[in-house]
């Protein structure tokens, strides 16, 4: 912090400043009083002229006063005041001519003193006239060898004598001075030889020439120093001066003068193209001769003599004298081929990037702060249907979707503020009203102050995406909803299947039930028909046994009876055992297990079978289940039905095929109920493990119909699933069928 002034410190600057000014108007005012007392002086002086006019004649004026021995010295110069010959006008003028000239004259005899001075010759040494006359001018000189040399010339030429020296005044610094001395013959002297000096002051030229001296040292200066390569020649075509740098584009210092290497310097010069150029027909020689007034960035290649090669720019303008003739001219050579080499690397580097956003997948453009297109590449051009020239001038918020304007402005002002990308996903619309999606980022530009310039937009074409996005997003809805759906069909069958192993372990409890009763009715059947048939053998043979120990004749017709008893109980074994269980039915032996099945005698209601003759099946499998179903069906109406009459029929239709178990009896009233019975499940079972379909109806004509369908899909799936394990059901199936 600088410290506060004093008022005694301001007061004294006051005063400093008033003083100076003073000196100031002193020092301005001092040429005009110098002025107006040489004036004065002159007027005095040529007062005393017309006085001494009239007091002598022409041939006194030729006589020199003296007194006392001496001549008399005044400021006044001798003169006549009202002259009345032209001898006298004459002489009244050379008075006049030598004392107001404005060089300073002084005339000194032999010896180095001064006759006579002039009034300049008194305001140069700072003395006045009566001190002159008669003082040695060496008094007044400050290099006296050189004076002494000059009034030594003078004494032995009768020539003008010329010498520069250092003149002394009384007050002042040392003057330069030329002084130029002539000898005449002073009228006044006697005939005395007198050396007439005409004394000019060279200050100022002698400041000029310093002042050139130093413009010229600076010009060297910058001449040599200068980065610009200068060089110029003359009339001729010889270079008479250039530069360091000239020399270095060059590659070598040619030889000044030399009329071997004219109008330029350089090895060998060649045309932009590559074309030799003559140093004859270079841009230097066309200026010099007038072909050409002058040269402005001309391009040319200078060949250095180790064979490397330059670029420069020449400027040309020739050299005229003072009156319009050409002397020569000026070469001003800069060096660009360190510029042509960037500009050759920035323009590949340029056709590279235009390829690149020619060729590029992306749509680019480019724009102003306002937001207005100043560019757009192919690909932009191709997603809106515009061309390059219809998307030039328009505003990114013109092609914009209306309702994705307001994002994109404030998107695009976030990303001038904060001079960083910002990305988003928007709609255009194209040239024909359609809009199309785009993934956009948005780059400032920034200048070199570091302020945005402009900005580049990278779109990119997503509207597949979002298509597919929105497919998807209607896709997850449907899958969804029909998750629900599955799911609540999942919770039923859950609950139908929570129902249905309920009903399978009480249907284990019915197999078991099932089979003790089977087991009972079996033992029954047994004891009923089996044994009462042994038991009646057992008593015959006791009686033919009796009756041949008492000697007794056997009647041929007991002994045929038991045969009779013995056969019946073996066909009633035989047919038991074929009602209980029938293996290996195989789709060759299908169609004789079914007549079997229908000509069994323990049916209580007649069986038939319809069959066309042609009807055959290749599947073992769905014949061992279709087997098994017309079964469980011919059973349940012998014990159910109370019908007249059975047909179990086995038909082929276009779809598959339809085996059939048709009654007359009674029919069924209560369809849930029916559905409920063992035997119904077990039909169920076996059409649904051959892919068929079980079906149970009463027709209105009465009796029951109970048909199987199975396709021919199912019969070609069921090929393919005979290697699988049999699942847990069909393994009770097996085990119910093996206890019946």
């Amino acid at each position: 912090m600088q410290p506060k002034h004093t008022i005694g410190q301001k007061m004294s600057r006051r005063v400093n400043k008033k003083h100076q000014a003073r000196r100031d108007r002193k020092s301005r005012a001092a040429p005009l009083r110098r002025r107006r007392k040489l004036i004065r002086t002159a007027t005095k002086r040529t007062k005393g002229t017309y006085s001494a006019l009239r007091k002598f004649s022409a041939g006194d004026a030729e006589r020199a006063i003296r007194k006392n021995g001496a001549p008399i010295h005044s400021n006044r110069a001798p003169g006549i005041r009202n002259p009345k010959t032209e001898l006298e006008a004459a002489i009244q003028r050379f008075v006049d001519l030598y004392d107001f000239a404005p060089i300073a004259y002084v005339s000194f005899d032999r010896a180095g003193r001064i006759e006579e001075a002039n009034l300049a010759a008194t305001d140069l040494l700072g003395e006045s006239r009566d001190l002159l006359i008669g003082r040695p001018f060496a008094f007044y000189v400050g290099d006296l060898d050189s004076f002494m040399q000059h009034l030594l010339y003078c004494r032995t030429s009768q020539q003008l004598v010329e010498t520069e020296l250092q003149l002394k005044p009384r007050k002042g610094e040392r003057i330069p001075a030329l002084l130029c001395s002539t000898p005449i013959t002073s009228t006044t002297r006697n005939g005395a030889l007198l050396y007439q000096t005409a004394i000019m002051d060279l200050s100022e030229r002698k400041a000029a020439e310093a002042k050139l001296r130093a413009s010229e040292e600076r010009y060297r200066t910058l001449f040599n120093l200068g980065p610009v390569a200068v060089y110029s020649i003359d009339t001729s075509g010889r270079i008479d001066t250039f530069n360091r740098r000239a020399a270095e584009l060059w590659g070598r210092e040619p030889t000044l003068g030399d009329t071997d290497q004219r109008f330029c310097g350089s090895f060998k010069m060649f045309r932009p193209d590559g074309s030799f150029m003559p140093h004859e027909q270079c841009p230097m020689a066309e200026v010099l001769s007038g072909k050409i007034t002058a040269a402005h960035d001309a391009e040319v290649l200078i060949e250095r003599p180790d064979g490397s090669r330059v670029t420069v720019l020449v400027n040309i303008r020739p050299l005229k004298n003072d009156r319009g003739e050409v002397t020569g001219a000026i070469n001003c050579l800069y060096d660009i081929t360190a510029r042509k080499r960037a500009e050759e690397a920035l323009r590949e580097s340029e056709e590279r990037l235009r390829a690149i956003i020619n060729q590029s997948n992306a749509g680019m453009a480019n724009c102003d702060l306002n937001g207005r297109l100043l560019f757009a590449n192919q690909k932009f051009c191709e997603m809106l249907g515009y061309t390059e020239s219809e998307l030039v001038g328009k505003t990114i918020f013109a092609i914009t979707h209306p309702d994705d304007v307001d994002l994109t402005a404030k998107r695009f002002k976030q990303m001038v503020q904060k001079k960083r990308p910002v990305e988003m996903e928007k709609r255009y619309i194209r040239k024909d009203r359609s809009f199309i999606w785009a993934n956009v980022c948005d780059t400032p530009v920034l200048n070199a102050a570091g302020k945005p310039a402009s900005a580049v937009a990278v779109a990119i074409d997503i509207t597949e995406r979002k298509k597919a996005e929105a497919a998807l997003q209607k896709s997850k809805a449907v899958l969804e909803e029909r998750v629900r759906e599955r799911t609540h069909a999942l919770r039923a069958a859950n609950k139908e299947l929570a129902g249905e192993i309920a009903r399978r372990k009480g249907l284990e409890g019915q197999i078991l039930e099932i089979s003790d009763c089977e087991q009972q009715r079996l033992g029954q059947e047994l004891h009923d028909g089996l044994c009462q048939h042994l038991t009646a053998v057992a008593f015959m043979a006791r009686s033919v046994a009796l009756r041949l120990r008492n000697h007794r004749v056997i009647e041929v017709n007991d002994i045929e009876r038991i045969a009779q008893l013995v056969n019946d109980a073996a066909t009633d074994t035989r047919n038991f055992s074929r009602a209980l269980h029938r293996v290996d039915i195989d789709s060759a032996g299908f169609i004789t297990a079914l007549e079997d099945l229908v000509d069994r005698e323990i049916w209580k209601t007649p069986c038939r079978l319809e069959i066309k003759p042609s009807f055959h099946i290749d599947d073992d499998v769905a014949a061992s289940h279709l087997y098994r179903i017309a079964r469980e069906a011919v059973i349940n109406a012998n014990k159910h039905a109370r019908a007249r009459e059975i047909v179990v029929a086995l038909a082929r239709s276009r779809k598959g095929i339809v085996l059939s178990v048709t009654d007359n009896g009674v029919g069924f009233k209560n369809e849930p109920k029916l559905k409920e019975g063992l035997g119904f499940h077990i039909m169920n079972h076996r059409a649904g493990a051959i892919g068929g379909r079980l079906e149970i109806e009463s027709p209105k004509k009465g009796g029951t119909r109970v048909a199987c369908y199975l396709p021919d899909k199912a019969l070609q799936s069921q090929k393919r699933e005979d290697a699988r394990p049999t699942p847990f059901p069909a393994r009770i199936m097996k085990t119910f069928a093996a206890l019946i």
